[in-house]
């Protein structure tokens, strides 16, 4: 008995015709007449009443009924799990590249330590280059700034915030103004200064700085965090950083003058990876982005 005769013995059954099931099996009628033949001659008995007008299933042929529903049914849902099995499971994240390397790195490992079968493919960008990567399909979901540009168009229509912060001076724990409660604009002034030429609150800053006539001793410019936290840290300069960069190593305060906050979080579209990327979101939600050494 083979899958392919219980295939035509059920479309014959399930049609009441050999002429029906034939089409429906995209077979010729005589073959399928064949295929019943040899199928009665192999159990030993008949499965069909032949008439002029169509067929009719015998008790013999009502029971095998049942079970070639089941067997067919069984092989393939059988194909399909291991269609699937070939088939491995991927989510593209685009996270914006002012966040905290350390942060990121430990949800990845997480996220990845808790699904091995999910292949995670992560790309940093910065927010200008985050709309690109939407708009050409080339990420599933963005970390990144919320609302950092609302005139442009966006393909990504769902957000969700994981958390905002303040800007701070971040210096190293030696600094003469670590000890500071806070630090005003005025303190900057003539300061050995750390820039980050891709910080997005630069702009912001340059504002502050020439409504108070402070002009910054620039002693490093890098686009790399951990090389300004770095720098900062063996007190080569002081640097402006999103809060959640504080660690034991280095000091950081609130600028009075700044009170400016970012929103940082997912941004994601309508996608058939709609369930990878509502379970790495809801995992995401759960972690905590402020200050621990790891």
């Amino acid at each position: 008995m083979e899958l392919q005769q219980l295939r035509l013995f059920l479309a014959a059954a399930e049609s009441e015709s050999f002429t029906r099931g034939a089409e429906r099996a995209f077979v010729s009628q005589p073959a399928l007449s064949v295929s019943i033949s040899k199928l009665e001659a192999e159990v030993g008995v008949k499965l069909f009443t032949r008439n002029k007008r169509n067929v009719v299933l015998t008790p013999a042929g009502r029971k095998l009924l049942q079970r070639a529903k089941l067997i067919v049914g069984e092989c393939a849902r059988a194909k399909d799990e291991l269609k699937q099995h070939d088939v491995q499971r991927r989510l593209r994240l685009g996270v914006i590249n002012t966040l905290s390397i350390t942060h990121v790195a430990r949800l990845i490992e997480q996220y990845r330590r808790e699904h091995p079968d999910l292949k995670l493919d992560v790309v940093d960008s910065s927010a200008a280059e985050m709309h690109k990567l939407e708009s050409d399909n080339r990420v599933d979901l963005v970390l990144t700034l919320l609302q950092s540009n609302p005139q442009a168009s966006r393909r990504f229509n769902c957000s969700k915030e994981i958390f905002a912060e303040p800007y701070v001076v971040a210096m190293s724990r030696n600094h003469h103004l670590s000890r500071s409660p806070s630090i005003s604009i005025n303190d900057l002034d003539k300061e050995p200064f750390i820039g980050r030429s891709h910080c997005e609150h630069r702009k912001v800053m340059e504002g502050l700085l020439k409504q108070h006539n402070i002009r910054l001793n620039m002693a490093y410019i890098t686009n790399q965090d951990d090389r300004a936290l770095a720098l900062v840290e063996a007190d080569v300069g002081i640097a402006i950083v999103p809060e959640h960069y504080a660690t034991s190593r280095i000091t950081t305060l609130p600028l009075v003058e700044d009170l400016s906050q970012r929103s940082i979080g997912f941004e994601w579209g309508e996608s058939e990876n709609l369930n990878e990327i509502t379970q790495f979101v809801d995992f995401a939600s759960t972690a905590s982005w402020t200050y621990a050494d790891v």
